[in-house]
């Protein structure tokens, strides 16, 4: 992240981010996710950690971990509850994002025009 960038840049940098990992998720199906992109998700988790956006965090790291459990369930009955959840979770980090990238856009405007 760049330093001379706003607050709101910065966040809006951090969501996109975090919107382009759920895009790899959704086109991996979830069942072939790569090594890199649990190691970013992972990443994600923390930096929105830092930011202060602890919902944000605590919804990807619950992500995180259900796919990564995944990886290593055989029987179709805990692979379809699994699937479930995975869904649920990510429907709502899209829901999450979708309204804070809103909202981030909101404030930046605020901003700009209460300090004018």
């Amino acid at each position: 992240m760049d330093r001379n960038q706003s607050k709101y840049e910065a966040i809006e940098e951090l969501l996109s981010g975090v919107m382009e990992l759920l895009g790899d998720l959704y086109q991996s199906g979830f069942d072939t996710v790569h090594d890199s992109t649990l190691e970013e998700l992972e990443g994600a988790v923390e930096q929105t950690g830092q930011f202060g956006m602890q919902y944000l965090s605590e919804m990807l790291e619950q992500l995180t971990s259900e796919i990564a459990a995944g990886r290593h369930q055989t029987k179709e009955v805990h692979a379809t509850k699994r699937k479930t959840t995975i869904a649920e979770l990510y429907t709502n980090l899209n829901e999450y994002l979708y309204l804070s990238r809103q909202k981030a856009v909101y404030d930046k405007g605020l901003h700009y025009y209460t300090e004018i």
